[in-house]
C-alpha cells in the first residue's frame, strides 16, 4: 500500500473528535493545507447568506475584521469594493515601522558614507558608494553604474528625478545634473556658500541649503530651476541655524534647522509658515512618505569614564511626524552602538535606512515595512 492509504486507513479508525484535532493542528501548521482545507469548506460548507450579507459585508462590521490585518495581508482589500473602503478606514493602525528581511548588495557597503534617491516612478534606487553612481533594479541588481568626473571632487548628497541625478560635490558643494547615463548636463556654483542637502518639489524646484563655514547664522536656502540649475529665489536668512536635510510634503519644505532643535516649515515659494519641535533634538535628516516626515537626529558621541555612550539612543531612532509635528512612532534600531545615518529614503514600499557603527562606518542598510 502506498504511505497515504496506509495513513488513510489508519485515520479511519479515529474518532470525529480526533480527525478534527488533527485537521486543525495540520491548518496552522501549513498554509498548503490550510488553503486546500478552505477551498474544500467553500465547495461543501459555503457560508449562510445572512453571514455574508450580515458579516462580511457589513459596513459597521468590515472594520472590524479587517482591522488586525497586516500591510502584508493587503490582497483583502481586492476582495471587493467594500472591503476596499474597509481596508482604506483601518489603514492607520497598520502604519507602523518595523524590520523587514531585506537584502542589499554588500559590495556597496565597502564605504564611509552612503547615498540612496529613488528615481520617480518607484522603479529604480540610485546609490552613491564612494564616487560611483549605481542604479538598482527592485531586485536590488545593479542596472548601470557610472564614476563621477576626477575633477569633480567626492560626492556629498544626491537626488533625482526622472531625468537627472542631481550630485553635490567638491571641496565647495557644488552641484551638478547627470543623466540617468551618466553625461553631465548643467552645474550651479554659488559664489559665497557653500551647498547640501539637495531636494525636488513639484513645478521643477530644486531646493539646496547655502551654508558658509560660520557659525550657521547665515545659513539659507536656494531654489533652482531643476532644468537648467539657475537660481529663482532665496530665503530663510536669520531663521536657520546650521540647516541640515530637507523634505517636500504637500506643498511645504520642510528643513531640519540643527542647532534651534527644530523643523522650520516654508512654503514653495519661500514664505515662513511654521516651527515645530518635539521631544528630539539636533534634527539631521528628514524624509517625506504619505502625509508622514521620518525625521533622524544627530548622534551624541559623548562617552563616560568607562567608555560607553552617555546617550546610547540619539542617533539610534527614527520618529515618525504627522505634518503638524505629533510624534506617531519612535523606531529603535535594535542593535546597541549602531545608528541611523543621512540617505532615508522610500523604495519598493520600505523606508530604507543606511546604518553606521559609533566610528560612521556603514555597517548595512535596514528596510522597515509601515511607511
Amino acid at each position: 500500500m502506498a504511505a497515504a492509504s496506509r495513513m488513510a486507513a489508519r485515520l479511519a479508525g479515529l474518532s470525529h473528535a480526533q480527525l478534527v484535532e488533527i485537521a486543525a493542528a495540520g491548518c496552522e501548521a501549513s498554509t498548503q493545507v490550510k488553503n486546500r482545507a478552505d477551498a474544500i469548506l467553500a465547495a461543501h460548507k459555503p457560508l449562510a447568506q445572512w453571514a455574508v450579507e450580515g458579516v462580511l459585508l457589513s459596513s459597521d462590521l468590515v472594520p472590524h475584521l479587517l482591522a488586525p490585518l497586516q500591510l502584508e495581508d493587503g490582497a483583502a482589500a481586492a476582495v471587493c469594493s467594500r472591503w476596499a473602503e474597509g481596508w482604506k478606514a483601518t489603514s492607520e493602525g497598520r502604519r507602523r515601522l518595523r524590520k523587514v528581511a531585506f537584502d542589499f548588495p554588500p559590495d556597496l557597503l565597502d564605504t564611509n558614507s552612503l547615498q540612496m534617491a529613488v528615481v520617480p516612478g518607484g522603479d529604480e534606487l540610485v546609490v552613491r558608494s564612494d564616487d560611483v553612481l549605481h542604479i538598482l533594479g527592485r531586485d536590488m541588481n545593479v542596472v548601470s553604474s557610472f564614476e563621477m568626473p576626477t575633477d569633480s571632487g567626492y560626492i556629498t548628497h544626491i537626488t533625482a528625478s526622472e531625468e537627472f541625478i542631481y550630485a553635490i560635490h567638491g571641496a565647495f558643494g557644488n552641484i551638478t545634473s547627470f543623466t540617468l547615463h551618466g553625461t553631465e548636463a548643467m552645474s550651479y556654483e554659488d559664489p559665497d556658500k557653500h551647498i547640501a542637502f539637495p531636494v525636488l518639489a513639484p513645478g521643477g524646484l530644486l531646493f539646496c541649503n547655502l551654508f558658509n563655514d560660520g557659525d550657521g547664522t547665515q545659513d539659507e536656502i536656494v531654489a533652482l530651476d531643476a532644468q537648467t540649475m539657475q537660481p529663482r529665489h532665496r530665503f530663510g536668512l536669520s531663521l536657520l541655524n546650521d540647516a541640515r536635510g530637507m523634505a517636500v510634503g504637500g506643498e511645504e519644505l520642510f528643513v531640519c534647522d540643527r542647532n534651534n532643535n527644530r523643523l522650520q516649515v516654508f512654503s514653495l515659494a519661500g514664505e515662513h509658515r511654521r516651527s515645530i519641535t518635539g521631544e528630539w533634538k539636533q534634527p539631521r535628516a528628514l524624509c517625506f512618505v504619505k502625509d508622514r516626515l521620518y525625521l533622524l537626529v544627530d548622534p551624541d558621541y559623548e562617552e563616560d569614564e568607562e567608555g560607553e555612550l552617555i546617550n546610547p539612543l540619539q542617533g539610534r531612532r527614527i520618529f515618525v511626524l504627522s505634518l503638524q509635528g505629533e510624534t506617531l512612532q519612535v523606531y529603535t534600531h535594535p542593535v546597541e552602538g549602531q545608528l541611523f545615518s543621512d540617505g532615508l529614503c522610500c523604495f519598493d514600499g520600505k523606508l530604507l535606512a543606511p546604518v553606521i557603527d559609533r566610528y560612521d562606518v556603514v555597517v548595512g542598510v535596514v528596510g522597515l515595512f509601515g511607511v
